[in-house]
């Protein structure tokens, strides 16, 4: 009986390990894979979360197109602001006067009226200064309109080129600063019922963007012939200042010829009469 007690001692008892009793205490059980039930069935909120994560990528994608053409229309807008800066910054530029002859000079004028008076229908000719130092002691100019509340007239002067004639207004903003505004005027002369008839075009010079006319000028910004139209009844009031020179070129058929002079000479301008063929 001692003997059986004693080999029961000596025998080794088997411990379990760490390994197997941690797995025995902790682990769990998993379910069998079930592909239908994993394939055809989800866990219930699933499809929402699905389906909410669908709408915030759309969102997203809208978002994003958004914030692209939000940022390629305030580009654009930038440039076109530069642009509409440079535009009017060029237009209150006013050109260059000093090339013009007899305008800011002191030298005395011929009386321009009784020189075409006393012709009596022959070919005249006077020189740009000529014609400027005219209009500088007859001529007197008034602003009117809007622009009269910061602008004052300052004078008027013609340059003349190869062909036509350019009618700058010069005028004087607040103390010291000056803007331009020319017009280009062409002439031809056409005959109606029997008698000839002076036209007058506002345009002149290179075209402006292909074969648009050029009308003239805004300060250093050329102006289409249409818009520059608006001008026309400033003309029109010049006209009405000298009646009797008016009268002589309809009597006679004075058609003007322009030709521009050398670098450091004058243009000239030419009264050409109708003569019937």
């Amino acid at each position: 009986m001692a003997a059986m007690q004693n080999r029961k001692r000596k025998r080794r008892v088997k411990r379990p390990d760490t390994a197997s009793l941690w797995g025995f205490l902790f682990h769990r059980e998993t379910p069998p894979n079930d592909m239908t039930r994993g394939t055809l069935y989800s866990r219930p909120g699933e499809d929402d979360d699905d389906e909410q994560d669908g709408k915030r990528n759309l969102w997203a994608e809208i978002w994003g197109l958004f914030n692209f053409w939000s940022c390629f229309a305030f580009i654009l807008f930038l440039i076109f602001v530069g642009v509409l800066c440079g535009l009017v910054q060029q237009m209150w530029q006013p050109q260059s006067l000093k090339d013009i002859a007899g305008y800011n000079d002191k030298a005395p004028a011929k009386d321009l009226s009784v020189l075409i008076s006393n012709a009596n229908g022959s070919t005249i000719s006077f020189s740009e200064g000529e014609l400027n130092r005219y209009l500088r002691d007859t001529c007197r100019l008034r602003q009117t309109g809007i622009f009269s509340i910061f602008a004052n007239a300052q004078g008027i002067a013609v340059r003349i080129h190869d062909g036509y004639a350019e009618v700058v207004i010069d005028r004087l903003v607040g103390a010291n600063m000056h803007q331009t505004t020319s017009v280009n005027l062409t002439f031809h002369q056409e005959v109606v019922h029997g008698r000839p008839e002076l036209k007058v075009e506002l345009r002149g010079g290179a075209p402006l963007l292909g074969n648009m006319p050029r009308g003239g000028t805004i300060g250093s910004v050329g102006v289409p012939q249409k818009h520059i139209q608006v001008m026309q009844p400033a003309l029109e009031t010049l006209l009405d200042c000298y009646p009797d020179i008016i009268t002589t070129v309809k009597e006679y058929g004075y058609c003007p010829i322009f030709e521009a002079g050398s670098p450091n000479g004058e243009g000239r301008v030419t009264l050409i009469p109708y003569t019937a063929t």
